[in-house]
C-alpha cells in the first residue's frame, strides 16, 4: 500500500501555502509583462510601417498633394455642353470651356516602404498609386418641352465635366520621408494627417480617418513612432 502524504502537520501546510503563493505570484508576473512587455519589445519602424500599411488596405487612408499655388489635388478639365432641339429636324449646338477644380482627397488602397531608388528605406512611406474618385468625371443630362409654331420642340441637354487626362499626373510613385516629416491630430481627434515635402509636388499629405478613436491612437503612435525612429537628431540624445 503506497503510504499517504501527511498535510496535518503545521510545517507541512506552511510549506504548502508558500509554495502556492510563490506560484501565484510567478504566474501573476507572467500574466502582466506577457502582453504589454513582449509587445513593447517587438516595436520596430518596419512594424509600424506594416500596420499603416493595414490601415490603407481598410480603407482609412487619404492623400493629398499640394500644388506651388497652395492648391490641393487641383485639376483641369473641360466642360462639354450638348444640346439637341427636335421638331421636325434635329439642330446640335455644342461648346466647350475649360475648367478647375479640387477633387478632394484620394483614397489610399495601397501603401509599402522604400525609397525612390528602389531601396528598402525603412523611413520612407511609398505611396504607389491612388484611387480615381467619381467626381474627375460627372455627366448630366435633362430634357424639356419648348412651344413652337404649331408642335412642341424637345430639348435634350447633356453636360460633362471630364478631368481624367489632367487626374494622370497624381499617378504614383510618392513618398513621405518620415525624417522631416509632422505628423498633426486634428482638433476633434478623428483623423491623423502626416505631412512631407514631395518630389512632384511641393507637399505630399497622408491621412487616415479610422472613423475609431482607439485605432486612431494606435495609428497616431504608429506615426509619431516612425518620426522618432527616422529623426536624424535622435542619435544625440534630444
Amino acid at each position: 500500500m503506497t503510504p499517504r502524504a501527511d498535510f496535518s502537520s503545521p510545517s507541512r501546510r506552511s510549506m504548502i501555502r508558500a509554495a502556492l503563493v510563490l506560484g501565484l505570484a510567478l504566474s501573476t508576473v507572467s500574466l502582466s509583462i506577457s502582453p504589454v512587455a513582449l509587445a513593447q519589445s517587438a516595436q520596430t519602424a518596419e512594424g509600424a510601417q506594416a500596420f499603416l500599411a493595414a490601415m490603407a488596405k481598410q480603407g482609412f487612408a487619404r492623400a493629398t498633394f499640394v500644388d506651388a499655388l497652395g492648391r490641393p489635388n487641383h485639376v483641369t478639365g473641360t466642360h462639354t455642353v450638348e444640346i439637341s432641339r427636335i421638331k421636325l429636324s434635329i439642330k446640335e449646338e455644342k461648346s466647350t470651356d475649360t475648367v478647375e477644380k479640387s477633387l478632394g482627397e484620394f483614397p489610399v488602397p495601397d501603401l509599402s516602404y522604400g525609397d525612390a531608388q528602389g531601396a528598402a528605406d525603412v523611413c520612407t512611406t511609398r505611396i504607389d498609386g491612388v484611387q480615381m474618385p467619381a467626381s474627375a468625371f460627372e455627366h448630366n443630362s435633362t430634357s424639356w418641352e419648348e412651344p413652337g409654331f404649331l408642335t412642341s420642340v424637345t430639348v435634350l441637354k447633356n453636360e460633362s465635366w471630364n478631368y481624367t487626362e489632367d487626374f494622370k499626373k497624381f499617378a504614383g510613385p510618392h513618398f513621405i520621408d518620415w525624417r522631416q516629416a509632422q505628423v498633426v491630430r486634428s482638433n476633434d481627434g478623428s483623423r491623423i494627417d502626416v505631412r512631407a515635402k514631395g518630389q512632384a509636388f511641393p507637399t505630399n499629405i497622408l491621412s487616415f480617418v479610422p472613423g475609431d478613436s482607439e485605432l486612431a491612437d494606435r495609428v497616431e503612435y504608429a506615426a509619431k513612432f516612425l518620426r522618432m525612429s527616422c529623426d536624424e537628431a535622435a542619435a544625440t540624445g534630444f
